[in-house]
């Protein structure tokens, strides 16, 4: 397989697509297959048994299958074809004894993460087509009606409802390039800053929609990471370590402070809770603190992640609400305002021509 090859099967290869590769292997597996056997036989099944070997999924067991007969573990032959953070599960996960099982439910906290992912940006997306909406409806009716309107009836004598469109008259001609060029700049600076702004203010930022998704949203892709590498074996704190270099610099400095209470002493739990940050959730690191002093805290990570994950989805989707609250009131304040406005106008111009004007 060339370089281009490579690439462009990469490229195809989507998260379902990858996710049903791992419950498909995680099923051969269970019936006590090895790896490299399992290996082949979904290579089979992608390449209509060697019929299409150029089909993207057979492409890619190919290569991972000639990877692991010359040395490479599972982890280092698939690293190239996935996500660093599957790579590092699969490599940590990978000589447990119930692989199968963790392949498993690696893959439904993913589904439930891209769920809750899919809520935030439809959840975003919709009151920002609102706005885009009521923006170009306040901009023409400003500079296409009302100029058209105003040779009907002197502006000075309009009064009542009808000056509300006087007010997007001024809007269309001074301040909607600066509110358009403002709000641009606003919402890249916050893109920016999401996965960038890590140190002083951010903790009340966090608590402010769109800043508290985004610390929701990564505190379940931390909580899956963790929960599933100590589930394969490793220490808490060796799990920290593997999750750190993948992490954006928001996430990293939360990590490096936990990172650092915990070379001190204090276990997972403690640490999230001393770090002060209150990420992911000030409630349930103090749940992990309390499980961390039990012996059985693999097991309980992966159910404070399901359960958080859970609580997070309805949080997520409340916070969402009330962002689409406020804007549905803008646009209906907006609509009701140009209704009122023309039909106060409507009984200007007529009493104005009933009077001589």
């Amino acid at each position: 397989m060339n370089e281009f090859e490579r690439r462009f099967a990469k490229a195809l290869f989507f998260t379902e697509d990858r996710l049903s590769l791992y419950q498909e292997l995680a099923a051969l597996m269970r019936t006590g297959v090895s790896k490299t056997d399992a290996l082949q036989m979904a290579w089979k099944v992608a390449s209509d048994e060697g019929r299409k070997p150029k089909e993207t999924t057979a492409l890619i067991l190919r290569d991972i299958g000639d990877g692991m007969r010359n040395g490479l573990s599972f982890g280092d032959a698939v690293r190239r074809w996935v996500p660093p953070e599957d790579a590092m599960i699969l490599e940590a996960t990978e000589n447990s004894d119930d692989f199968p099982g963790y392949l498993d439910r690696y893959c439904e906290v993913i589904r439930k993460r891209r769920q809750i992912l899919n809520i935030i940006i439809g959840g975003l997306l919709y009151p920002l087509a609102l706005l885009a909406a009521v923006y170009g409806i306040a901009f023409y009716f400003g500079s296409e009606v009302v100029p058209k309107i105003e040779g009907l009836l002197p502006t000075e004598k309009w009064s009542g409802a009808a000056r509300f469109l006087l007010l997007l008259s001024e809007f269309s001609e001074s301040v909607a390039i600066p509110v358009l060029v403002g709000s641009v700049s606003i919402l890249l600076a916050v893109l920016v800053a999401l996965p960038r702004w890590a140190g002083r203010g951010r903790s009340v930022a966090d608590r402010l929609p769109v800043f508290s998704l985004y610390r929701m949203y990564t505190g379940v892709s931390f909580l899956i990471s963790i929960s599933s590498l100590v589930q394969g074996g490793l220490s808490p704190i060796n799990a920290v370590e593997r999750v750190r270099p993948l992490s954006s610099p928001y996430v990293g400095y939360r990590l490096n402070r936990i990172r650092s209470h915990m070379l001190n002493g204090l276990n997972l739990g403690a640490a999230l809770h001393a770090s002060g940050t209150g990420w992911p959730d000030p409630r349930m690191n103090l749940s992990i603190k309390i499980y961390a002093e039990t012996h059985d805290l693999s097991a309980q990570l992966h159910r404070i992640s399901e359960e958080w994950m859970e609580r997070a989805r309805e949080r997520i989707l409340r916070s969402i609400g009330l962002i689409r609250t406020v804007v549905l009131f803008l646009v209906f304040g907006v609509i009701l305002g140009i209704v009122g406005g023309m039909y106060a106008l409507q009984d200007q111009i007529v009493s104005s021509m009933n009077s001589g004007f």
